[in-house]
């Protein structure tokens, strides 16, 4: 691989994360309506994957999830079957 290629391949990667990121950010801050920094249970049922996932979204079992446990989440959701 020459400098040139590997440069490109990391712009990409930081690219898709980015865009990974903010795609989820954007998700979070629709389901958080009332702004606070958490979806609650009454939020979570606007999205019919986080409110049956509701037990294991809520990592910490506090009665909301914030935005590291929404994130985790939906990379569980994302993931092969089995992983």
């Amino acid at each position: 691989m020459n400098k040139k290629t590997i440069l490109q391949s990391a712009a990409a990667l930081a690219a898709a994360g980015f865009f990974t990121a903010a795609v989820a950010g954007d998700a979070f801050s629709k389901l958080d309506t009332n702004a606070d920094g958490a979806i609650s249970s009454e939020e979570a049922t606007a999205s019919e994957a986080l409110y049956r996932g509701w037990e294991s979204a809520d990592a910490n079992q506090d009665g909301q999830v914030d935005a590291a446990e929404f994130s985790a989440f939906e990379a569980s959701m994302s993931a092969p079957e089995g992983k």
